[in-house]
């Protein structure tokens, strides 16, 4: 293929294969080039595409007409400035106030910047270019493979490296992409069925959601891929998936490395998974003084505006190790780690310990800065339907089954845990204002 994300080859080679499903309805190849000729032809007399070297502004609402508008602009090799559809005005404003003083022109082979979605100051603005979107899709078709009938449904926002990769790799392999609603346990669980899905995507929480409102839930048989990326799933929610024969793949990576570089092994994937799987060729992950790090094709030359990366490898900041089964392990994400008096406290093995707790349904561990400890271990907490534990409960099993430092020293119980835009778990610590937070006392031991 010269080019695989060309719409118009796509048409040419399959022109009556469906490649996209939306509302019922089914695009065929063929009619969604003739839609982005269209759209190429509206945005060419408009006037409204920007000089050479500078991005179209695309609202990444999850529309047809959305993915049309990518389709034209892959064609006429104009980047696309992803801006997701939740962000509030003033969100907006100070995110494109970060680009639009950019005088230096994106690199040719750029096909989108996207805003990563750090904790901490304006997310960076992450170049994604063709030769990126290349490697991870052959690397996860290596794993994957494709099937006669696969169809890969979007159900998280195209602004994010997620849901743009699975557009692409759709577009690569010239199979359907369906188009969800924005995720709700329901809607999704329609769309499986309705749309024919084979593989889908989502992050953790929506798969415990998933859970919470359908406890006895069985996937359709034709769905042979659930990956499940974005976060670190609990030990306890994996088990729920395999008591549930659900097809996890588990992934690692993020916008910077265009995805995943990590998978769980496809023969594997109704086994129990620990961990976010194994490296994917081409990549190469290592381990230098805890952190995870990447080297591949992969990997963005860096943020717009930026200087470019001239290391080999792409330090993560990411907490992990590799088991003796090449498996890796995450321990924190960057910025979740907690250093609570010179102690590092990982959230999620807390979170792990937490929810083997018969009154704790889930939990979610944050660091609230502290000018004495450096930070304060805290514990949102969701109990298990029917069970009333209070805080002493609470502290009770926290001091039977933590280390000291691990134990949360501030605590609330709550109906739900926060997320952000992608569903992931909000750790941010301003979000602790959000609860009444109790002050929790142990002993010394």
């Amino acid at each position: 293929m010269a080019d695989p994300f060309s719409i118009f080859e796509a048409a040419a080679e399959a022109p009556d294969r469906i490649g996209l499903r939306s509302k019922g309805t089914d695009y065929r190849f063929s009619q969604l080039a003739l839609l982005t000729q269209n759209a190429i032809s509206r945005l060419e007399a408009s006037g409204g595409l920007p000089p050479k070297g500078l991005p179209y502004i695309v609202e990444g609402t999850n529309t047809v007409e959305t993915l049309v508008t990518l389709y034209a602009l892959m064609a006429l090799g104009v980047p696309a400035l992803m801006l997701h559809p939740k962000l509030t005005a003033t969100e907006r404003r100070l995110l494109l106030e970060s680009v639009l003083r950019i005088r230096e022109p994106l690199p040719e082979n750029c096909v989108a910047v996207l805003f990563t979605s750090g904790t901490t100051g304006l997310p960076k603005p992450a170049i994604i270019t063709r030769e990126m979107l290349l490697a991870s899709a052959a690397a996860s078709a290596a794993n994957l493979g494709w099937q006669e009938d696969d169809c890969w449904q979007l159900c998280m926002s195209i602004t994010r490296i997620g849901g743009l990769s699975i557009l692409t790799r759709c577009l690569f392999a010239r199979k359907t992409l369906a188009i969800s609603p924005l995720f709700s346990p329901a809607s999704f669980i329609e769309a499986l069925e309705h749309d024919r899905v084979t593989i889908t995507s989502i992050v953790p929480t929506m798969l415990a959601k998933i859970f919470e409102d359908y406890p006895h839930w069985q996937a359709p048989k034709r769905l042979r891929v659930l990956l499940l990326g974005g976060s670190s799933a609990t030990e306890k929610l994996l088990q729920k998936a395999h008591a549930a024969h659900l097809p996890i793949v588990t992934t690692y990576g993020m916008t910077e490395t265009c995805s995943h570089v990590v998978m769980t092994p496809y023969p594997e994937r109704f086994d129990v998974q620990t961990g976010s799987g194994k490296v994917l060729p081409p990549a190469r992950v290592r381990i230098r003084d805890g952190q995870i790090e990447v080297n591949s094709p992969m990997t963005t030359p860096g943020y717009w505006g930026k200087a470019r990366f001239n290391r080999e490898w792409f330090e993560t900041g990411d907490l992990g190790e590799f088991d003796a089964d090449g498996t890796l392990h995450v321990f924190a994400r960057r910025h979740d780690l907690i250093l609570s008096a010179g102690e590092n406290v990982y959230p999620l093995e807390v979170e792990n310990l937490l929810s083997h707790s018969p009154f704790i349904k889930e939990a979610l561990v944050i660091g609230e800065p502290d000018e004495t400890w450096g930070a304060i271990v805290c514990a949102l907490i969701v109990p298990e339907k029917g069970t009333h534990p209070t805080i002493e409960d609470i502290r009770r099993f926290c001091k039977e089954n933590l280390s000291a430092y691990k134990c949360p020293r501030k605590i609330a119980i709550v109906s739900a845990l926060p997320v952000n835009s992608a569903d992931k778990p909000d750790r941010r610590p301003e979000v602790l204002k959000r609860y009444h937070l109790e002050t929790v006392h142990y002993a010394h031991p």
